[in-house]
């Protein structure tokens, strides 16, 4: 048993338990919605701040391993990835609920001509709060994608204001960013939420939770820096951080609501998922599980399966009555049919625009022009 070199984890072009760690957090949060009381010690509605800090992560690790190989950063093909990642198959699946509803009849009296603003510029947060999170609201889990887009506007342009200086100032950078979100905080929803939807869909806490996960690509793409959690490669320091990330876990939606809401709760869930990252690079059992090929294949669908959610469990239930119960049979019919339609999208849709978007990218590269043909870096596979 050793830990990971940081040679070993820069030659690392996938992270597969990551994959597998993406497909946690998506079921984890159908159980949360549709899995009834008896799954409320899954804590499965913090299920977005892992993704939070697993996109920090991955893309500042693209971004980092993009400057590594070609000497800088390119925001446009940063963005052209982005742009074929993401809103093909959100706007796909959008425009999927809302013909559904539209056929039935449902498209007004749901208020969608109210709500397209919101959804079509991608600020799902500010959503007015008497349709925020309605039993008729079947894209409002779609609120996460209009905090991590607003992510991808400011922090790749930090990066690359840094420039191809030492990482300490790309510390420097990240810590700053956070410091300044921090102190919004109590300007935006406050350090206890009291229960609020909307105070907390609009907390500037969001952002801090993915600029942990940022932090962590960067200490870990260091050299120098790495050596301060290499320790946590090890299988044993791996079960320590395990550990200590589960038990919060479980005991989130307790603490949650004891403590009215204290976001300050979710800036320890995101270190903690930091410690577990880490812990998965290494070699141990956790690992292993989260890169078998089912939980891949979940996390490859990860995104189009979130977002299915909402109305997958409007067609079980109007479907078969008996599924409009929110229980565990619901939660795993509501996940198999998610998961479903999800893989549909998945090879129709999703996967088509993002090898398209690499094609774009390497024709530009191609092209004659100031800077010389580079070989395309293998991206990291980046979840939503």
């Amino acid at each position: 048993m050793r830990t990971l070199t940081h040679a070993e984890f820069m030659a690392m072009r996938r992270f597969p338990a990551l994959d597998g760690l993406r497909a946690f957090a998506a079921v984890i949060v159908v159980f949360f919605h549709f899995g009834g009381a008896e799954w409320k010690w899954l804590s499965g509605w913090v299920g977005v701040y892992l993704f939070f800090v697993l996109s920090g992560f991955l893309i500042t690790t693209l971004l980092l391993r993009e400057q590594d190989t070609k000497g800088r950063i390119s925001l446009k093909n940063f963005y052209i990835r982005r742009v074929f990642r993401i809103m093909p198959p959100y706007f796909v699946i959008f425009a999927f609920i809302m013909a559904f509803f539209y056929l039935r009849g449902d498209f007004f009296t749901i208020r969608y001509p109210e709500t397209l603003k919101y959804y079509l510029t991608f600020m799902n947060e500010f959503l007015p709060e008497g349709m925020k999170g309605a039993p008729n609201d079947y894209f409002s889990g779609s609120w996460t994608l209009g905090i991590e887009q607003k992510f991808y506007l400011v922090w790749p342009a930090l990066m690359v204001f840094a420039g191809v200086a030492a990482a300490r100032r790309r510390v420097y950078i990240a810590l700053g960013a956070m410091a300044v979100l921090i102190a919004c905080i109590p300007l935006t929803a406050g350090w206890y939420t009291a229960y609020s939807i909307t105070a907390l869909y609009t907390s500037t806490v969001h952002y801090v939770v993915l600029l942990v996960g940022a932090l962590l690509a960067i200490v870990m793409n260091s050299k120098r820096l790495y050596r301060f959690v290499q320790p946590l490669t090890h299988p044993l320091f791996a079960l320590v951080a395990i550990i200590g990330f589960t038990a919060l876990h479980v005991n989130m939606e307790t603490l949650w609501h004891s403590t009215s809401n204290a976001v300050v709760l979710l800036l320890a869930y995101a270190v903690l998922t930091a410690m577990l990252i880490v812990s998965l690079m290494g070699r141990n059992p956790m690992t292993w599980l989260l890169s078998t090929s089912p939980m891949r294949f979940v996390g490859d669908r990860s995104y189009s399966l979130y977002l299915f959610q909402g109305i997958a469990a409007f067609m079980v239930g109007a479907l078969l009555p008996r599924f409009q119960v929110y229980g565990t049979l619901t939660a795993v019919v509501v996940t198999l049919v998610s998961l479903l339609l999800a893989d549909v999208v998945f090879r129709w849709v999703e996967h088509p625009a993002i090898e398209l978007g690499r094609r774009i990218i390497a024709r530009r590269a191609k092209k004659p022009a100031a800077n010389p043909p580079a070989k395309e870096m293998q991206p990291v596979p980046v979840g939503a």
